[in-house]
């Protein structure tokens, strides 16, 4: 492992405690670690139901696969995001539709949404990317217009919210929640469904238990989205101190950029834009179109420091290829393009020190020079 990584689950005794009592409990899946989660998800959240289920993943398959969508329509979906909506839209016999993100804020852009809303258009998955809240306004109206659900892929945004103080994963019908080591609070593997609507919170928890409105009672096809009570009990843990969690990342990217700011040779970097109650899941800066990310990265893990990719876009995704609408490219999706191979993710996980924050910087400046 690299000296200074880029990720590091934040994991010490009172998961090792909330851990323990889970297994020791002798109830391992549906119980009351479970229940507590849930409701600690869904009050982070400001919405009235929360489901657990077993990743990030799992709660878009369940989310969009609650929503009953006509097979063969069409779902948009950020051009910049980690593949797993677009799988999940392929899975359901759905055609994803590739819409650029914003130069900014790496999140769909509303104009370019406009654009690719059409007659078998069913649905909209906004991405709220590293952290930030998509721009719900416009997409909200933009939806009541064509008459199609969001579905907030809020993965790396729990804890975040927008300008007015509404939290991420109340903005669409349903919101997705992934656990993930990466991610601020963490089961292992894990995620959450959100809703306001009591009716798609009740469907999602049948579709996570193959189908069971009640024990022995399958009123629907469904499959074993469950998560371990050992699992939900992590994250309970980590949940409680949400907030100084949030806060620590907050004052490593204020480090970051002003450690940034000071080196004439990081003056060519752009990165993505903040706000003031977002989370920050990763911190990515744009590399100047003449230098070679790759190099950056092994030269850095030289000097004992992790760099990568920041995500993908997806028209450059192999297991895509064939998947997307035809008019899905370089020439069409640019932002995507230039993210995809220029974004560069830095180090950052709880518990990091402003001296670690040096040394990334340091080594980023040589490599850059």
């Amino acid at each position: 492992m690299a000296k200074i990584p880029l990720a590091r689950p934040t994991i010490g005794e009172p998961e090792l405690r909330a851990q323990e009592r889970a297994l020791r409990s002798g109830r391992l899946v549906l119980g009351a670690e479970n229940l507590a989660l849930e409701a600690a998800v869904a009050a982070a959240a400001g919405v009235a139901h929360a489901v657990c289920v077993a990743s990030g993943t799992a709660a878009l398959h369940a989310a969009l696969w609650a929503l009953e969508l006509p097979r063969g329509g069409e779902v948009l979906v950020p051009a910049f995001t980690f593949p797993a909506p677009a799988h999940v839209i392929c899975a359901l016999g759905l055609q994803p539709v590739a819409v650029d993100v914003d130069e900014e804020t790496w999140n769909l852009a509303p104009e370019q949404v406009a654009r690719h809303l059409g007659k078998k258009t069913c649905a909209i998955v906004a991405v709220d990317q590293f952290g930030l809240c998509a721009d719900y306004h416009a997409l909200a109206r933009l939806a009541a217009q064509a008459g199609v659900p969001i579905v907030e892929d809020a993965a790396c945004a729990l804890g975040s919210a927008d300008e007015g103080g509404r939290r991420a994963g109340s903005f669409g019908a349903l919101g997705c929640f992934s656990f993930h080591p990466r991610k601020i609070i963490t089961t292992g593997e894990g995620g959450a469904v959100v809703s306001a609507d009591p009716h798609l919170g009740e469907r999602v928890r049948r579709l996570r238990h193959h189908g069971q409105g009640a024990p022995g009672a399958f009123v629907e096809v469904g499959l074993n989205f469950r998560l371990a009570e050992a699992a939900a009990a992590v994250g309970g843990a980590q949940l409680e101190r949400l907030e100084a969690l949030l806060a620590e990342r907050r004052e490593r990217i204020a480090t970051y950029r002003l450690a940034l700011s000071d080196l004439p040779v990081t003056r060519g970097l752009s990165n993505q834009a903040d706000a003031p109650q977002r989370s920050w899941q990763t911190f990515a800066v744009v590399l100047p179109h003449d230098v070679e990310r790759a190099r950056v990265i092994a030269q850095m893990g030289e000097r004992g420091v992790e760099a990568g990719v920041a995500t993908y876009a997806l028209h450059r995704v192999g297991s895509l290829r064939g998947r997307l609408d035809p008019g899905a490219s370089a020439e069409t999706l640019p932002v995507a393009e230039r993210l995809h191979e220029r974004a560069l993710a830095l180090p950052l996980y709880g518990g990091m020190s402003d001296d670690d924050v040096g040394q990334v910087v340091a080594a980023l400046a040589e490599a850059l020079a």
